[in-house]
């Protein structure tokens, strides 16, 4: 018979998970030796929250993430990073070590508990689609199949907790495993499809909006087919970013309603077929909700539902409805040669280095073999206009926005893909909540490359009115030489030609580079400015 946590490890493994991410504590112990004999390598962050942050990165290259921790302590430190995973479809597993079963039966006291014994089960219930207490040897394997059936499915975390009692527990295994927690009806997909071809068939200027569920669900080869079959315009929002390659000839930029670039804003809201595939109608992806989008002239397709102009088709899987839709060989073709490729807004500088300098100098380093990890601020907003090369190399969480996302996010996604160069692009205040991480890239070997916007101030708070605040501003470091203290490469970073030395300099360091990208506080980029002016605008009104 299988033990319950080495049989978990396994399915794990089995699903292309080979790091588990967290931070042992009494309760989690034996759970963390039972990890250690396992394929899977464990992975000790600095602190639990940014454990779930590099959970979060892994999962949205992998597939599916893994974090470990104690009770209570860590599992409730972590729980805005799995809240972030949760509200942005990141498929990770929290495993937790607790109580055992006979010493809740016991003893009423035990440290880290909190209300009751199912108090962080109960709180892990709202931030994941699937909570369980491992209790019971005869139910474990099913609840351990249908929460990675959840998982998977609707591409958010789950949570195991394992009393650590049961840790090496034999359990019952299934014979066989259960059905799926959500099946396609055919006849219904058949019905969308069809549909969504006559519209297509109909349109003049038909779009495609490619999202953030078309990277959690790997549908980007059939995305790209799509795309070039029919010869249309394609664009994402910042979420989704690269989930369509923007090196492609078709791909136009960000879509941001308002506060996006004018061009791509027209392109989108003047057509009259725009497929909406996997996208969050979230205000920061819409531009504060700027967006005009027609709904009888769109198809609306995401893993929640698939509408067509006002129809909805409910029991329709979304990548069933893709692959099907690709499938069709009677699908109109258009005219790419009209199609303007992605142009950032940016120049570069001649003397001392500017926001949009910065973004120039970046978009030159960036190549195919770059991943770029970005945090919440400006470092999210620029994002408009930076170009990467090749699909699923961006990761940002520009919906729950939670900042100190970028360098723990670096380090899992550098272990995630460790064939790219991972890149973090980090405003100062973010960097002083979890910029300790970059130890953890040292202690690894990693060779990431941490970009710091030094400008002394939460910059985005600044850039929606608040800039004589005294509360936006942070205190100050050099981060140049604290990166040198932690074994680092720090470099100082003031004109244009410094910034594009040191980049230079960073694909050959051996160990991780940070650069002190010294900004002035009032130098946004072009799409946080603009989003300033609407939020101010906002407030006013």
């Amino acid at each position: 018979m299988p033990q319950l946590a080495p049989h978990i490890f396994e399915m794990l493994y089995a699903r292309g998970v080979e790091h588990a991410f967290g931070i042992p504590g009494d309760f989690a112990l034996t759970l963390y030796d039972a990890l250690a004999d396992s394929p899977i390598q464990p992975v000790v962050m600095t602190h639990e929250p940014c454990a779930g942050f590099a959970a979060d990165a892994y999962s949205r290259i992998r597939g599916l993430g893994l974090a470990v921790v104690t009770y209570s302590v860590g599992g409730l430190n972590m729980v805005n990073a799995v809240a972030g995973a949760y509200a942005e479809k990141s498929p990770m597993v929290v495993i937790s070590g607790a109580p055992g079963v006979r010493e809740r039966q016991e003893h009423d006291l035990l440290h880290h508990k909190v209300k009751t014994f199912e108090t962080q089960k109960r709180i892990y219930e709202e931030v994941t689609v699937y909570a369980t207490i491992l209790d019971n040897p005869l139910t474990a394997d099913l609840e351990i199949h249908r929460a990675l059936d959840y998982a998977l499915t609707f591409k958010r975390p789950v949570y195991l907790e394992i009393p650590r009692d049961m840790v090496y527990a034999d359990i019952q295994e299934l014979e066989h495993p259960p059905p799926p927690v959500k099946r396609t009806d055919r006849g219904a997909l058949l019905e969308a499809v069809a549909e969504t071809v006559e519209m297509l068939r109909e349109a003049t200027r038909p779009v495609i909006l490619a999202d953030v569920e078309v990277h959690r669900f790997g549908l980007q080869e059939e995305v790209i087919e799509l795309a070039t079959r029919l010869g249309v315009p394609v664009c994402s929002t910042m979420l989704g970013k690269s989930a369509f390659p923007e090196g492609h000839p078709q791909y136009v930029g960000i879509y941001n309603g308002e506060a996006g670039d004018p061009r791509v804003r027209d392109i989108v809201e003047q057509s009259d077929c725009l497929l909406m595939l996997g996208v969050f109608m979230t205000d920061i992806n819409l531009g504060l909700f700027t967006a005009h989008l027609d709904p009888s002239r769109t198809v609306y397709a995401t893993s929640e539902r698939i509408v067509i102009r006002h129809h909805e088709y409910t029991n329709v899987l979304f990548e069933h409805f893709i692959r099907e839709l690709v499938a069709r060989n009677d699908l109109p073709r258009f005219d790419p040669g009209t199609i303007e490729p992605m142009r950032p807004r940016v120049g570069p500088d001649e003397g001392r280095i500017t926001m949009s300098g910065l973004l120039y100098e970046l978009n030159q380093f960036i190549d195919e073999n770059t991943l770029l990890v970005t945090d919440v601020g400006d470092a999210l907003f620029a994002s408009d206009d930076i170009q990467t090369r090749e699909g699923t190399s961006f990761l940002c969480p520009a919906y729950y926005t939670s900042m100190g996302f970028g360098v723990p996010g670096v380090v899992g996604a550098q272990l995630a893909d460790p064939r790219r160069r991972a890149v973090a692009l980090v405003g100062d205040g973010a960097f002083q909540m979890t910029g300790m991480e970059i130890v953890t890239a040292r202690k690894l070997g990693l060779k990431p490359v941490v970009i710091v916007i030094h400008n002394g101030v939460y910059g985005s708070l600044r850039a929606m009115g608040h800039e004589n605040a005294e509360f936006v501003n942070i205190a100050d470091i050099d981060y140049a030489q604290f990166a040198c203290a932690l074994g680092g490469c720090g470099v100082v970073v003031e004109t244009a030609q410094q910034m594009r030395h040191a980049l230079q300099a960073s694909r050959h360091a051996d160990r991780f580079t940070l650069l002190d990208v010294r900004i002035a506080p009032d130098d946004v980029s072009p799409a946080l400015r603009r989003l300033g002016e609407l939020f101010a605008g906002r407030l006013r009104g």
